[in-house]
């Protein structure tokens, strides 16, 4: 009896580790999978930056809240940007994904942040910036706050929200 509980318990315990190591499996594999979905949306947008196509990097990968940018200003602000990404390979380096959080059991949102060196030009002059963008995934998409790319340019000024002014009473 007593050899019966044995080997029973060490099956059950046998049981629970697979469990646990499939699951944990499961989250790693997930995650990189995600990594990688990110770091390929960085690239595209990038391109897209570099291209000059605000409309479609507006339209592909804004994230949509309250309060966000309108896409008409976006697109006239990266516009007026006087410095564009550099060509090659001084537009984009050292891209990383620093942090991926993902929501338990949803592959349809998390967040993660993107780290890398961007490249941008004025004339012949090349400066670099060290850039962390978070992107968001919504309903399986990765998407990204256009203000984020507004404070990444280095010869825009830094986004900042509206805020109301309140009158004094006296």
């Amino acid at each position: 009896m007593k050899k019966l509980q044995l080997t029973l318990s060490i099956l059950i315990i046998f049981c629970l580790m697979v469990l646990t190591t499939q699951s944990i499996y499961c989250s790693s594999e997930r995650g990189a999978e995600k990594a990688q979905e990110v770091e390929s949306v960085f690239h595209q947008m990038v391109d897209l930056w570099y291209d000059q196509k605000f409309d479609e990097l507006y339209e592909r990968f804004s994230y949509r809240e309250k309060g966000a940018v309108s896409k008409k200003k976006f697109i006239a602000r990266m516009t007026r940007e006087k410095k564009r990404l550099a060509c090659c390979w001084q537009k984009v380096q050292n891209v990383k994904i620093k942090k991926i959080e993902l929501a338990h059991k949803l592959s349809s949102s998390g967040k993660a942040v993107v780290s890398a060196r961007l490249g941008f030009e004025e004339q012949s002059n090349v400066e670099f910036v060290n850039a962390e963008l978070p992107f968001y995934l919504k309903d399986e998409t990765w998407v990204i706050k256009m203000k984020d790319i507004l404070s990444t340019a280095p010869d825009l000024p830094k986004y900042k929200s509206k805020k109301k002014k309140q009158s004094k009473s006296h």
